[in-house]
């Protein structure tokens, strides 16, 4: 329900949009204006604009016909007054958020380009073409913001997407104030020049209302005439950026990185700038230049930029005066600042940035990944490279992102460059509400949870931790190089004291954190978050827990959805630990049985009247902890398909919700007929018409692995004789591996061909393959569909005289340790499946696999795929004939 501070102006304001359109609006007011962050001022804001538009019942039936679109419009008034101006201000941008796909659509640079030389096209002036670039800002400004206060792009998207309009507005003002200053100088050639941009623009990581730091390079050897003029442009360039029109401004610009700062001249040639950074930059000049990048710029001055970058921020050695100066500097900066300061407080952004860049400067003259300007890029190129561990790059990850937003939140709201909390409690309620959280004490936890993990990584890895000789400094010293996770794990657990204690004096508890932190980073994020669990592990009861989807199928159907998404959670987390620490049983079945509990309760809790199909690894109960749930939803009764089309729309908001508490659990219904434009459940009559008018091969060879969760056999053999029913000729076998060819292609590199785990050559795809395609050639001999155990289904084969004994025992051998190394691999935290190229993360995984080298683990992993890779292909040959 919508709580207004002025109940009787909103009534008043309500019957003149109800008069103004003919529309009763009572449903949609009450829907669309609850929880928003100031429902008084959104109103306002919404009756201004209604009354600006050309056609005012039209859009108002658009947007109460469309909720979503309503009430994110209605969001959007709430939480920002200049995004509320500027949709006032041009009505008709609201069609770009009604149509939907194209707004959700993340803008390119060429796109954003292309529709700003077409506005200037139709500039009648250099003042009216200033204008258009500042409608091109609003424009593309509306559907980022609204895209990110929807939750629909994540916070990097959002930077970039701001950082390439910023790109492309200083790109097309250089033209349009080139053209307008070349006819008033008559001047018939321009000079080679270039815009770089440092900082968050540098990064592409800008803010909302970011400064955007520039310098301004020519070409070497100018006369002074020429330079003179080009003075004059750059000085024309920046008024027509900075100064405010009916529209605003575009940018403020800060020109202090520049050499000498703000007492040298705004613009150099680039052989001065080569000559300053060699010779005469300080240390903190040298890490600004880290996160440089042209924006605008000759291909020869370009080049020779990031030439010069490159030599100057990656050295063989960076030295200690040099550090000590840099964080000298940042100590200058942040001296004062205040525990409500997002940028320059401890454990704020500035100190992520500074730790990624200085190990960056460090370790980037060998590792030329290194050498990016994005802070999370840079972050996961320490992890990649084994100088960060997993657990502590995605800590930084997280706690940098929450930061970002936050602090994206706190300018939205006026258009200022602030990156303060605000102090009141109604501010702060509502800034809780514009971050999704239920209060401000809620998100005050977070927030205080995030700095001080920041602040524990940013003091362990420069070494700043008080010098000590208690439990806490012997941990961090027999860790060695895990010591800050584990810093960064025990530090933010209460009564953190008593756990170091355990540490040193409990025997084994010492060895089992080290275990997850080298072999299983991915795990130290909930057991961070999780007391119990850390009290378990150290304990050693972990191991001895019963099976974590009794427990589910215990709770009541009444349970609620909290405590539930918690219970999922931590049997998910016990799962992997107890694999991890002791690999002796099938991982992915015991997290197939956690998820088919969790969907039984589900069922059961919500009364559904459909019957439940697990397809893909879920089907064949190889569920990865990673890994989507493949659902296909069926009804036998027509009669009831709209029924249990409503009630598919509950069951899968609902398991959203329990993701959105922390269960780990992802659902995925695109394998239905039809895909995503198909109904969420289907009859099996229309199964049945699917499969005789339009299904195609892949998409048989995908519901041959199909497992019946809950509800109704009848619904399996349906979906069984779908995926079986037709024979598999030589046109059809060709059909299917033409598929395979394009998904290898498509989404494996070439240098991971025999790295990828799963879709590269002999991977875990390959043997699917192999015995499937030989079920569906054969499925009598092979009782096909009869099981889903590949182990069962290669004896199966053998029974039926398709493959010898030692074919079927290799192929399960290769199964086994394919699954067993995909695992290994996520618990790292290393994504895509991929074996790590990184000497040192190889090596720790092949330890984590009983190999005494990464050498002797690549050795063994490319015997075992070429031989895999062979029999697929040998198989596909005799399947031909």
């Amino acid at each position: 329900m919508a709580i207004f501070q002025n109940p009787e102006g909103a009534i008043l304001a309500r019957e003149r949009l109800e008069d103004l359109t003919g529309l009763d609006l009572g449903r949609f007011i009450e829907w669309a204006f609850e929880d928003n962050v100031a429902p008084d001022t959104a109103l306002t804001n919404l009756e201004r604009w209604i009354r600006a538009t050309s056609n005012p019942r039209l859009y108002v039936e658009q947007i109460v016909g469309l909720p979503k679109v309503g009430r994110l419009l209605v969001t959007m008034f709430g939480a920002s007054q200049p995004l509320a101006n500027s949709l006032i201000q041009n009505p008709e941008l609201a069609s770009l958020v009604i149509e939907g796909a194209e707004f959700r659509r993340i803008p390119t640079t060429e796109k954003i380009k292309l529709e700003g030389l077409s506005l200037l096209a139709a500039a009648t002036s250099h003042k009216h073409a200033l204008d258009r670039l500042r409608y091109l800002r609003q424009r593309w400004n509306l559907p980022i913001a609204l895209n990110d206060l929807a939750g629909m792009w994540e916070q990097e998207i959002v930077w970039r997407a701001l950082s390439d309009l910023a790109d492309v507005l200083i790109d097309l003002s250089v033209e349009t104030v080139w053209t307008e200053f070349a006819k008033q100088k008559q001047i018939a050639a321009r000079p080679e020049m270039m815009i770089v941009g440092f900082g968050k623009l540098g990064g592409k990581e800008l803010n909302y209302s970011s400064d955007v730091d520039l310098v301004y390079v020519v070409e070497d050897g100018l006369e002074e005439h020429v330079d003179r003029d080009l003075t004059r442009f750059f000085e024309s360039f920046g008024r027509a950026l900075t100064d405010r029109m009916g529209r605003g401004s575009l940018y403020r610009v800060d020109l202090r990185l520049r050499p000498y700062g703000g007492a040298g001249p705004i613009l150099r040639s680039m052989r001065s700038y080569e000559a300053y950074y060699r010779l005469y930059a300080e240390a903190w000049e040298v890490q600004a230049l880290l996160r440089s990048r042209p924006i605008v710029g000759s291909p020869s001055l370009v080049a020779r930029w990031e030439s010069m970058r490159l030599t100057t921020c990656f050295r063989p050695t960076l030295s200690e005066i040099g550090l000590e100066q840099m964080l000298a500097m940042k100590a200058r900066i942040e001296d004062g600042a205040s525990d409500s300061d997002l940028k320059r407080g401890e454990g704020g952004i500035r100190d992520v940035e500074f730790l990624a860049q200085i190990l960056q400067m460090i370790h980037g003259y060998e590792q030329i990944d290194l050498q990016v300007a994005g802070t999370c890029d840079s972050l996961r190129a320490l992890e990649a490279t084994g100088v960060l561990e997993h657990s502590v790059a995605s800590a930084l990850i997280d706690g940098y992102t929450f930061l970002r937003k936050l602090e994206h939140r706190t300018q939205l709201v006026g258009d200022q460059q602030t990156h303060t909390i605000p102090s009141g409690e109604v501010p702060r309620e509502n800034l809780a509400k514009m971050m999704g959280s239920d209060s401000w004490d809620s998100l005050s936890r977070a927030l205080i949870d995030h700095r001080r993990t920041i602040q524990i990584l940013y003091r362990s890895t420069f070494k700043l931790e008080p010098a000590t000789s208690g439990d806490r400094s012997q941990v961090l010293q027999e860790l060695g190089s895990l010591g800050p996770a584990a810093l960064h794990w025990f530090d933010g657990i209460p009564e953190s004291k008593e756990f170091y204690r355990g540490l040193v004096n409990n025997e084994g508890s010492l060895d089992r954190v080290r275990q997850i932190l080298a072999n299983a980073p991915r795990l130290v994020a909930p057991f961070k978050a999780s007391v119990s669990l850390t009290e378990l592990l150290m304990s050693g009861e972990i191991e001895e827990l019963d099976d974590p989807s009794s427990r589910i199928r215990r709770l009541p159907s009444t349970v609620e959805p909290g405590h539930l998404a918690e219970v999922y959670a931590h049997g998910h987390t016990v799962l992997l630990t107890r694999w991890s620490l002791t690999p002796e049983f099938g991982l992915g079945r015991e997290l197939a049985n956690l998820a088919d509990a969790l969907i039984e309760h589900c069922a059961d809790r919500l009364k559904i009247d459909f019957d439940i199909i697990g397809l893909g690894s879920f089907g064949t109960r190889e569920l990865g902890p990673g890994s989507d749930v493949d659902l296909l939803l069926l009804v036998s009764d027509r009669d009831r398909q709209a029924i249990a089309e409503g009630q598919a729309e509950r069951f899968l908001a609902f398991l959203s919700q329990l993701k959105r508490l922390g269960a780990p659990i992802e659902y995925d219904l695109r394998l239905r007929p039809e895909g995503s434009k198909g109904l969420l459940v289907r009859t099996l009559d229309g199964l049945r018409t699917y499969d005789l008018d339009g299904m195609e091969m892949w998409e048989r060879f995908a519901l041959g692995h199909a497992r019946l969760i809950t509800g109704n056999a009848k619904s399996l053999e349906a979906v069984l004789h779908s995926a079986l029913g037709l024979p598999l000729t030589p046109e059809r076998l060709l059909e299917l591996t033409k598929m395979k060819r394009r998904v290898e292609t498509e989404r494996v590199k070439p240098q991971h061909v025999r790295r990828q785990v799963k879709l590269g050559s002999g991977g875990l795809n390959d043997i699917e393959w192999l015995v499937h395609l030989h079920e569906m050639r054969y499925p009598t001999a092979t009782h096909a569909g009869q099981t889903t155990d590949l182990e069962s289904r290669i004896k199966n084969l053998l029974k039926a005289g398709l493959l010898n004994a030692l074919e079927g025992e290799f192929l399960a051998e290769a199964h086994n340790y394919l699954l067993s190394l995909r695992t290994r691999i996520y618990l790292m935290g290393i994504d895509d499946d991929l074996l790590p190229e990184n000497p040192d993360k190889l090596d720790r995984l092949a330890a984590s696999c009983g190999y005494p080298d990464g050498n002797s683990l690549l050795a063994r992993h490319q015997s075992i795929v070429d031989a895999v890779r062979r029999m697929y292909l040998e198989a596909l040959e005799r399947l031909k004939s």
